[in-house]
């Protein structure tokens, strides 16, 4: 986008576009000449030979990263050519070298676009002081006055008054042959009855640097004529084995100890429900508490004893029934009433004795019962005490058992993640070390591919650089009047032009000592 500068009020973006294309295509080795002109953001204006003007003819070009950016195409009074420009911008970090005003980036090739427009349109506004001088070249009819008036003259508007002036002070005043307007050089008093010849000069470069634009010019053509060179090996590292291995070790983490926090939840939810069984009472009388009664525990052979008693009192009783009844035949008192009185008084005593003794049997067995039964109770409920604490201890064994077991899984999966990141770090730095060989590659690769162009640029720089060289000048000056007149005609010239006196006055002293 950007010029030649051509005026774009009435045009269209696409217009614009499509005129610009058809010169540049039309005119393809353009010589550029300074002019004293510098647009509002610091770049030289230039006229090429056809009196087109130029400042920077900027381009739309994606940068090394993607972005695009709007950069200029002439540098040193030359045009380069895309690639060229992108790596002049880029090699001096997005900074135009002539302005140091810095390139602006943008996303999207619209955007840039879109400021381009915007730029070469204030470029080419008309107020703009070398569009002025544009303006007034591109007119034929000043073109052709300019080409067909006196030598060594100009196109001038002057008043009626000024040109009295110049009249009375030696301006001829006579109207030009070809053009048909006044012309007033200096005649009569003056001097000369034509006008001056004009200045003409002559520059030649030196040898040296005439021979070394040569050479640039020959390596720039040979730059420019070489193939694209493709960059063929690899331009970043891929994934170790390490780092491969790192990741799949996480992969392969992914669920480890699962089932191990399932056991211990299910632990952990059966030691919250537990609850250790009571230690329940018991009655030394009573079957509930060891499941026996106290006649289980009485001695078996008691009762036998107590028989064997009783049947020994009862022959004991019969014996000594039977002796007395023998005494009592003796006596002749048999049968009577102190016999029967005697018989059961014997008796009742004998069966008191044995009754006595069966009791004391039954009481012994029974007091040992009961110590036996008292015993079992207690070693009962020792039992149960024993088994709620054993209850409650195999409980808390369990919880240190699943403690254990997630602390050992908690643990293995961090090793496995020490492990990876270990693993990782190694497989990045082998990584990085390839990659910074890969680096190294690519920009020897590039310094061997931009060295005959950077040796071109370099050479371009020490020619535009160096001085014109050497120039001869010859001068054919306009016929000397008298300085006094001169002098005067100096001192009101200024005047009519100016109204003020001391300008005058200081008008015709630098005449007189010219």
């Amino acid at each position: 986008m950007s010029e030649p500068f051509n005026f774009l009020s009435g045009l269209s973006d696409k217009e614009v576009s499509q005129q610009e294309k058809e010169y540049y295509d039309s005119h393809e080795d353009l010589k550029l000449t300074e002019t004293e002109f510098k647009t509002q953001y610091g770049r030289k204006v230039y006229k090429d030979q056809h009196g087109e003007t130029h400042s920077e003819s900027s381009i739309t070009v994606q940068d090394s990263q993607g972005r695009w950016m709007n950069i200029p195409s002439i540098y040193n009074g030359e045009y380069v050519n895309g690639n060229m420009a992108t790596e002049i911008i880029e090699g001096n970090k997005y900074v135009d070298p002539e302005t140091n005003q810095e390139i602006k980036t943008y996303e999207t090739s619209k955007d840039a676009e879109t400021e381009a427009i915007k730029r070469n349109r204030s470029l080419n506004e008309s107020d703009q002081p070398w569009n002025k001088e544009e303006t007034m070249n591109k007119n034929p009819s000043k073109n052709w006055l300019q080409q067909n008036g006196p030598d060594g003259h100009m196109l001038a508007h002057i008043t009626p008054k000024e040109g009295k002036i110049l009249q009375y002070f030696g301006g001829s005043g006579t109207k030009d042959k070809k053009t048909g307007l006044k012309s007033y050089f200096l005649s009569g008093l003056l001097g000369g009855g034509v006008p001056p010849k004009p200045t003409t000069s002559q520059t030649e470069i030196d040898p040296e640097v005439k021979a070394m634009r040569n050479k640039v010019l020959d390596k720039s053509s040979a730059v420019m004529d070489e193939e694209f060179q493709s960059y063929d090996d690899p331009r970043f590292a891929g994934k170790s084995a390490d780092t491969a291995t790192a990741q799949q070790g996480i992969r392969d983490m992914q669920g480890v100890g699962k089932e191990t926090y399932s056991n211990v939840a299910g632990v952990g939810k059966g030691m919250s429900g537990y609850s250790a069984e009571q230690v329940k009472g018991g009655n030394v009388l009573g079957g509930q508490d060891t499941g026996q009664a106290i006649s289980d525990y009485m001695n078996p052979y008691t009762s036998e004893v107590i028989q064997a008693n009783n049947r020994n009192a009862v022959d004991q009783l019969s014996m000594i029934n039977n002796s007395a009844n023998a005494k009592s035949q003796m006596a002749g008192t048999s049968g009577g009433s102190r016999d029967q009185l005697y018989k059961a008084t014997l008796g009742s005593e004998f069966l008191k004795g044995v009754g006595t003794t069966n009791s004391g049997l039954i009481n012994d067995s029974f007091a040992n019962s009961m110590v036996a039964k008292r015993q079992d109770m207690m070693m009962d409920q020792d039992a149960q005490k024993y088994n709620q604490a054993a209850g409650i201890s195999a409980q808390g064994v369990r919880g240190q058992g699943a403690e254990l077991q997630m602390a050992g899984t908690n643990a293995g999966r961090e090793a496995g993640y020490q492990d990876a990141q270990a693993l990782s770090q190694v497989g990045a730095d082998a990584e990085g070390r390839i990659q910074n060989q890969f680096d190294f590659d690519y920009d020897e690769f590039g310094r061997k591919r931009d060295h005959n162009k950077n040796q071109a640029m370099f050479g371009s720089n020490i020619v535009a650089a160096s001085p014109t060289g050497q120039g001869g000048f010859q001068s054919n000056s306009m016929q000397k009047g008298n300085k006094i007149l001169g002098a005067g005609g100096a001192a009101l010239t200024a005047y009519g032009a100016t109204g003020n006196p001391y300008i005058a006055a200081g008008a015709g002293g630098l005449s007189l000592l010219s």
